[in-house]
């Protein structure tokens, strides 16, 4: 299950620098929010810290060459090592993302990136061997639930036509869409999704924390 938005081309390499004042989060790679899945396994979530390119790219060997067209919206055979850089400068406030670990193995990641004041864009992609798990959903739910802890209330993202396990996961959170040449793209007001499907408590807690605080955040919830 893969969902693109105009970001992961272009807008996220527009300035390869966090916005002035921002920080790079400081969280143990170890700490997560643990996940229980519809299917009776688990995943754990957790933010991409800043420069985890081998993060992206283990994500990125786990999709087939038609997901990659899904999440990038062109032919991707590899990614670039522009595209490495720009999707692995996260920043906490402009640039969030979350990766999904299962058995210690990343299979999926979401992010948004703000476009405006209260606005963002919203991507993610999770491996084949774990699409249908509800994967996807969960990290929505994480990657949303920050994003209007920072005042996002408007949240947009790109489609292509057919892909209705993206379309679904979208309209959970408030993103409706439309044909727009060639594409579907949408635009929504931010809203959670019902039911929930990870801890919202544990994830605000793990996006905001410190390292002094970081062994305490591990939670789990069920999907």
């Amino acid at each position: 299950m893969t969902c693109s938005s105009t970001m992961a081309a272009t807008r996220t390499t527009g300035t390869g620098t966090p916005a002035a004042g921002a920080a790079r989060p400081a969280h143990p790679i170890h700490v997560h929010v643990r996940v229980r899945l519809g299917d009776g396994g688990s995943v754990l979530l957790r933010p991409l810290v800043g420069g985890e390119v081998a993060v992206l790219e283990t994500v990125f060997e786990g999709l087939s060459t038609r997901s990659r067209q899904q999440r990038f919206l062109v032919p991707m055979p590899r990614l670039p090592s522009g595209h490495r850089r720009a999707l692995a400068d996260v920043d906490g406030e402009r640039h969030v993302a979350w990766v999904a670990l299962v058995d210690g193995v990343p299979v999926g990641l979401c992010r948004y990136v703000r476009t405006g004041p209260g606005a963002a864009e919203l991507a993610f992609e999770v491996a084949d061997a774990h699409q249908g798990r509800g994967i996807a959903s969960a990290l929505v739910d994480a990657v949303t639930t920050v994003a209007r802890s920072r005042g996002i209330t408007w949240m947009e993202a790109t489609v292509e036509p057919g892909n209705l396990a993206s379309e679904a996961v979208l309209a959970r959170v408030g993103i409706e869409l439309f044909l727009s040449d060639g594409l579907l793209e949408g635009r929504g007001e931010l809203r959670p999704a019902s039911p929930s499907r990870v801890n919202r408590r544990a994830v605000l807690a793990l996006a905001g924390q410190g390292a002094s605080s970081a062994s305490t955040a591990a939670a789990t919830s069920s999907s």
